[in-house]
């Protein structure tokens, strides 16, 4: 087989995921349907009116985001690695990592609020607005931060800090010096990861009603106002891609330094000061990234059983969730496998950084509510000559579900993907093949097993991604006929059900923590 066709096939691929939904949204800006009443067609400027407002405020709150979940997350994972504190907590500080953004958001604004279980006998004020999704989005992705700068801190040798703390030098040199610059790269990254997602989130801002791009977004693509979605889509664009690039440039510079015979730092035991930070940070992450959601809907589910409610069963939403999850997680990590093995592949020759891998990662830039307007409109384009009734199937038929997933995914299940390829052994493949080994038989006693817990671990991380996701699933899934955890919890949430909402959230909550905990090893690890 040619040894180049893996890499343009994967090109091919992504270049399809990333150009349909932008494609799509462009269509629609630039064909702009006449208004029913007036015949006319509405100018940009008029569309685009207070788009600058919902732009700016996304920013802001995206920056906040980022630099709170940035000292957060670092604080925690100096803990976790350079004392003797955190021990069995770092697994706890992990776990919000497996909750949606809009079930801590829709959880912290009924229990915190007046008339809420906790809210009202503390007299609080009513938990929405700017401040509450910022604090809400530092909780679900501060671990990721804490992930990313630990796998750093964890790498680290303490060879040279130690020399040069016998040389005389301050802890606080030795630090600025020597640990900072080896941190700056993995703190950077896992903020800008941070800022991208704050700057994507949808369920968090809906539930706490802050108006942002992507809230703004969905409710045009709800009213099917497209020339309006159309602009807003265009704006979050604008905000998202300088981010891309600048995580782009960030990647190549961070710089892999190695010193001869490397030990990890020995855990030293901290301050007060730092004990009293420590306690505050896990009481915040811990707390309200899953204490108080997992007790909430306990409490939610609790009330409804002594008020005599009637559930709605929940085995019907389990199933389609099940069902979606294992297709949605089987067709991306077969579309991720061939850019991950190019991309192996290039960088086991040493052919450097690879225009490949940029394709990949910019997917994960798109927001679900974004991507999922565009796949809509390129469908109603592209299938218009077939008549509406292929529309219809495309949809319903849940082929268009499954690209809204493998491209809002992709880029999560590529990672362990490229590592499980690039640690294929050559000389092995090499030597079975001299024996007399078919392609088969080295597919399956050299290949596979070298490559299986990454491919495990990608499926994992797939499956747990799309039993979260919500605004992919309400917008491409809704004609499928499929009601999954995520659309039970938004739809009993919207309409006050709350006991329906618990008993949905408590499953969906089950299912992520279930993948979250199994793949969290090998996150530490990366």
């Amino acid at each position: 087989m040619n040894s180049s066709l893996p890499k343009w096939l994967g090109a091919a691929a992504i270049a399809a995921l990333v150009a349909i939904p932008i494609l799509g949204l462009a269509m629609a800006a630039l064909d702009r349907q006449p208004d029913p009443l007036t015949g006319s067609v509405s100018p940009l400027f008029q569309v685009s009116a207070g788009v600058g407002e919902l732009l700016v405020r996304s920013v802001l709150l995206s920056a906040f985001v980022g630099l709170g979940s940035g000292i957060v997350g670092t604080w925690l994972a100096w803990v976790e690695h350079r004392t003797r504190m955190l021990g069995a907590w770092a697994i706890a500080t992990l776990l919000p990592l497996a909750m949606p953004s809009y079930l801590v958001a829709a959880t912290m604004r009924s229990s915190l609020s007046p008339g809420g279980w906790i809210g009202d006998p503390l007299g609080l004020p009513h938990m929405t607005g700017f401040s509450t999704a910022v604090i809400v989005l530092v909780v679900v992705t501060a671990p990721l931060v804490q992930l990313i700068v630990g796998a750093s801190l964890k790498n680290a040798s303490a060879v040279e800090e130690e020399a040069a703390l016998v040389l005389g030098s301050s802890p606080i040199r030795v630090f600025w010096d020597i640990t900072w610059p080896r941190l700056r790269p993995a703190i950077g990254f896992s903020c800008l990861i941070s800022l991208l997602y704050a700057i994507s989130d949808f369920g968090a801002v809906a539930v706490l009603d802050v108006p942002v791009l992507t809230w703004r977004l969905y409710l045009a693509v709800e009213n099917q106002d497209v020339a309006r979605a159309s602009v807003l889509g265009a704006a979050t664009l604008v905000a998202l891609l300088p981010m891309f690039f600048a995580a782009r440039a960030l990647r190549g510079g961070v710089q892999r330094v190695g010193v001869a015979n490397a030990r990890p730092v020995q855990p030293h035991q901290p301050g007060r000061l730092a004990v009293c930070a420590t306690v505050l940070s896990v009481f915040i992450i811990v707390g309200l990234g899953v204490v108080l959601p997992v007790g909430t809907l306990l409490i939610w589910v609790w009330d409804g059983m002594s008020r005599s409610l009637e559930f709605v069963s929940p085995w019907g939403a389990i199933t389609d969730t099940t069902i979606v999850a294992l297709g949605g997680m089987l067709f991306t990590v077969g579309l991720a496998s061939l850019p991950a093995y190019s991309v192996a592949e290039e960088e086991r020759k040493g052919q450097g950084k690879s225009w490949v891998e940029d394709g990949v990662y910019l997917t994960s830039a798109l927001p679900g509510v974004l991507l999922a307007l565009g796949l809509i409109v390129a469908a109603v384009r592209f299938t218009r000559p077939f008549g509406v009734e292929v529309y219809g199937v495309v949809l319903a038929s849940g082929a268009l579900l499954m690209v809204g997933y493998a491209t809002r995914f992709v880029a999560e299940v590529f990672a362990p993907l490229r590592v499980a390829f690039g640690a294929i052994d050559q000389r092995q493949v090499e030597s079975a093949r001299v024996l007399g080994a078919g392609a088969w038989k080295r597919f399956r006693t050299v290949l596979l097993p070298s490559i299986a817990p990454g491919v495990v671990v990608a499926c994992l991380i797939g499956f747990n991604a799309i039993v979260k996701e919500l605004p992919v699933t309400l917008l491409l899934g809704g004609a499928t006929g499929l009601k999954t955890l995520s659309f039970r919890v938004w739809d009993r949430y919207n309409e006050a059900l709350w006991h329906d909402a618990g008993l949905a959230g408590l499953w969906l909550v089950a299912l992520a923590l279930m993948s979250a905990v199994l793949t969290i090893r090998w996150r530490k690890n990366a």
